[in-house]
């Protein structure tokens, strides 16, 4: 294969890396793990020396045209989830066995994943092997030939799973360009930058009719737009809060211009709050206390805007991750998935099928994730997503509660309000009277 073959805009995959390399490392995984190990972009499909002897199940599959359309189609979906994560993205595949799949990027620039397995968590029962079965039945492949190759399909267990994960994902990063994680921790700090500057020009045009904005005073302070993210860090939902964290920022950074004490003393009264929360979330208060400790201590010695806005940044992650930590979330990847997208769909009539089938799960297999890893059924983790979007509606006095119940997923305001009171003891309308 010619160096200029894989092309991602103006650049070759192969102009960075060599094939030989690549096929090298693919082989090198293969005999450390007995995982078979692909490399799968646009114009190419290189797989280990042995990927036929140890994924005899997956060579099955490419024996079919179809079979073989679908599992590049599975890789590249996985692998640009990975390139979103930005780490090892660990999932089930389109015929229902584990994955591990790690994008290879040049800068922002996504050139292909590498894709390891298939694999099995534990034994296969006769619901996993009927499962399967149904999901490639249309494919027409001998009965007997398939349950021999399921037969010698890798079991690992999660420990051992991720421990490939970690070797995978550092061959890989050990693959792109030296530099990486320097210019990444900088488009990240410009992106930050740009958005929050779009902010404050926002409100600085939205409050043009003010006369001066030096005059404003400093204790102005976003209260409501914290609350917002207080539950967005209790419910694990990272995304969301630093959405809101950014907001905030663009909102003590315009009323606050020029006065970097000022600025760190009101960043330090937010990571109060977030401790809190996180705790709320699952998190120890010692892991806490030790965290804001040794991030409180960098803060002192940070002298520009843009280093504070890294700071609270890399403090609510640590954060939440602390939470996870102490959950202990074997699958946090494939849970991430779940509650983003439950988050995202709340106010719809979800239920476990539903989700299960968004996130290529099957629902029993979804329902002991749930109670397993978060110690939580499905429904529990609805409704404490629906009860805090509904506690921040409620602070509106222009909604009625029947539009709250509607907005978080409830057509009866009646049950609505009983699954409310059960949550917080306090019936919406005397929720609502606190408030005030």
């Amino acid at each position: 294969m010619k160096q200029n073959d894989v092309q991602q805009g103006d650049l070759s995959i192969f102009s960075i890396l060599k094939e030989e390399t690549l096929r090298k490392l693919l082989n090198a995984f293969t005999t450390a793990t007995n995982i078979g190990a692909t490399f799968c972009c646009d114009e190419a499909w290189i797989k280990s020396d042995d990927y036929d002897r140890v994924c005899q199940f997956c060579s099955l599959l490419h024996s079919q045209p179809d079979g073989k359309n679908r599992c590049r189609s599975f890789i590249d979906y996985a692998g640009h989830q990975a390139a979103r994560f930005g780490d090892t993205y660990i999932t089930r595949c389109h015929a229902g066995l584990v994955g591990l799949f790690m994008p290879v990027m040049f800068h922002d620039i996504y050139l292909g994943c590498v894709a390891c397995g298939p694999i099995l968590m534990w034994e296969m029962d006769d619901l996993a092997h009927q499962e399967i079965t149904q999901r490639i039945a249309d494919l027409g492949l001998p009965a007997a030939t398939l349950d021999e190759s399921l037969k010698k399909l890798n079991i690992c267990t999660g420990k051992s799973v991720q421990a490939a994960a970690d070797l995978l994902f550092m061959a890989v990063n050990h693959l792109a360009a030296a530099g990486m994680n320097t210019l990444e921790h900088r488009k990240k700090m410009n992106a930050q930058q740009a958005h929050i500057a779009e902010l404050v020009f926002d409100k600085k045009m939205a409050y043009e009719t003010i006369t001066a904005l030096e005059h404003a005073s400093i204790g102005k302070y976003p209260l409501q737009m914290e609350k917002e993210l207080l539950g967005s860090v209790r419910l694990g939902d990272r995304t969301k809060a630093r959405e809101l964290l950014n907001e905030m920022l663009g909102e003590i950074f315009l009323y606050n211009a020029g006065d970097l004490n000022v600025v760190k003393a009101r960043v330090l009264e937010l990571v109060v709050v977030l401790s809190r929360a996180a705790v709320e979330g699952g998190g120890r208060l010692e892991n806490m206390l030790g965290l804001n400790y040794e991030l409180t201590s960098e803060l002192y010695s940070i002298d520009t805007f843009e280093g504070v806005c890294m700071w609270i940044t890399r403090t609510l992650d640590s954060m939440m991750d602390k939470v996870y930590e102490t959950r202990n979330v074997k699958n946090a990847e494939t849970m991430s998935r779940v509650m983003n997208y439950m988050r995202a769909t709340y106010a719809q009539p979800l239920t476990l099928e539903s989700v299960a089938k968004q996130v290529f799960l099957s629902p029993f297999y979804l329902s002991h994730l749930f109670s397993d890893e978060l110690g939580i059924t499905f429904i529990e983790y609805l409704t404490r997503i629906r009860m805090e979007q509904a506690k921040r509606l409620l602070s509106d006095q222009e909604l009625s509660v029947q539009a709250v119940a509607n907005q978080v997923g409830y057509d009866d305001a009646s049950y609505f309000s009983k699954v409310f009171k059960k949550s917080t003891g306090l019936t919406p309308n005397a929720y609502r009277k606190n408030l005030t």
